[in-house]
């Protein structure tokens, strides 16, 4: 019985902390309010020896700020080498 509750608990603990490093919080650059919204556009970006999904391979979101109305990029790197 033991083995099976420290093996949920390590379960959720390893999900949680996955889903905290995915969940990072982008802010504002110019008022740095972190209610901003993610627009939809995409640029990916990536080194002359990257293969798709390597640590090199990176793209950059849009994002626009709720409250100042500021759009910018924020890169976002590879979920599996982060």
């Amino acid at each position: 019985m033991s083995r099976v509750i420290f093996i949920i608990a390590a379960i959720i603990i390893i999900a949680l902390v996955f889903y905290l490093t995915l969940k990072r919080k982008v802010k504002c650059n110019k008022c740095f309010s972190r209610d901003v919204t993610a627009t939809g556009q995409k640029r990916y970006k990536e080194d002359n020896l990257a293969i798709h999904g390597s640590p090199n391979s990176y793209h950059e979101l849009e994002y626009k700020c709720n409250k100042c109305g500021n759009t910018f990029w924020e890169p976002k790197q590879s979920v599996i080498f982060n």
